[in-house]
């Protein structure tokens, strides 16, 4: 029996991986040009000899790029955008299975898609009615409390140093900022960005991201219950009261000791409405009349960064797909 894997969230992701992987060994997009990437999937089903088939578009920078799957393998086609829309409408005729809008979900899934659906329409912004939730409570180990205070604090602790560098006054924060990030005991907590910027390799870009992890910092502090709350995508962080959750403590298990880590189902519920803020600012970027709402999209994006890292086993949150 043939089945419909556009809900795979593993599988898109391996193929749309690999693709991006193409595209940059050929040179024919750039890192920079990654941040408004945005994928169209046409179809992707398994057939009866369970191998894959399946077409999509990624849309970057101006420029379109088609991959079809065949027989499980990859490759890119040389199409255009009306017999992309073509080859889809042929094979919905062949292959029955491209329509079905049975999502493989459990109960809990289920309540938690159509909860947070209801939440983003009232906000106005687009709604991707089908989007299933990734996660399974079952299936998701939470990080923690000591592994997410540590990288808070570390997080926190270079995003001061990289606001320095905005000001022109690297070596004057890195000499009072590096002290205490080997006082916290949270060196070996730091990520590759995060050690650029402690050993002075960092490019401008760097610095930029750095400055906006404050938000990912933002989502940590939430998960520990320090934070009220988080759902409103449209604000940014309170950065006084953010500043005194850290420099409060003298040591991580200061920090451990005011956290009270909140409910997976808590945890996953919030995940899964920043990634539907996501997609509704992916859509944007490509269907004008999508709305987004008063969504800010880098606080989007780098909250749902934190939100990720405490429901995955990625180490570095920078290797985390923000895609949706």
């Amino acid at each position: 029996m043939e089945i419909n894997q556009v809900y795979n969230r593993e599988l898109k992701e391996y193929f749309v991986n690999t693709a991006i992987g193409v595209l940059m060994q050929n040179n024919l997009i750039t890192n920079e040009e990654l941040r408004g990437l945005s994928i169209t999937m046409g179809y992707l089903f398994s057939t009866e000899e369970r191998q894959i088939e399946g077409l999509f578009n990624i849309s970057c920078a101006g420029k379109d790029f088609y991959f079809a799957a065949q027989k499980g393998k990859l490759m890119m086609v040389s199409i255009n955008q009306e017999m992309f829309e073509q080859t889809i409408e042929h094979m919905k005729e062949y292959h029955p299975c491209i329509l079905s809008e049975e999502l493989p979900e459990t109960p809990m899934q289920k309540k938690r898609r159509e909860k947070n659906n209801k939440l983003v329409a009232k906000k106005k912004i687009a709604v991707a009615e089908k989007l299933m939730t990734y996660w399974n409570d079952d299936q998701v180990e939470l990080k923690s409390v000591e592994a997410i205070c540590k990288r808070a604090i570390a997080c926190f602790l270079v995003i001061q140093i990289a606001c320095d560098i905005a000001n022109n006054n690297y070596e004057e924060g890195l000499n009072y900022f590096k002290p205490m990030i080997e006082q916290f005991g949270v060196m070996d907590q730091l990520n590759e960005k995060e050690r650029r910027i402690i050993d002075g390799s960092y490019s401008m870009q760097d610095a930029i991201d750095m400055d906006w992890a404050y938000e990912a910092y933002w989502a940590l502090c939430w998960c520990l219950g320090l934070v009220r709350d988080i759902s409103d995508g449209s604000d940014v962080c309170d950065c006084q009261k953010a500043i005194g959750i850290v420099m409060s403590c003298k040591s991580v298990a200061d920090l451990v000791k005011k956290s009270k880590l909140r409910k997976k189902e808590e945890i996953l519920d919030m995940l899964d409405l920043y990634l539907r803020y996501n997609w509704a600012i992916n859509d944007a970027k490509v269907n004008p009349q999508a709305s987004i709402g008063k969504l800010n999209p880098s606080t989007v994006i780098e909250r749902r960064r934190g939100l990720e890292w405490v429901v995955s086993d990625v180490e570095d949150w920078y290797e985390i797909s923000m895609r949706a």
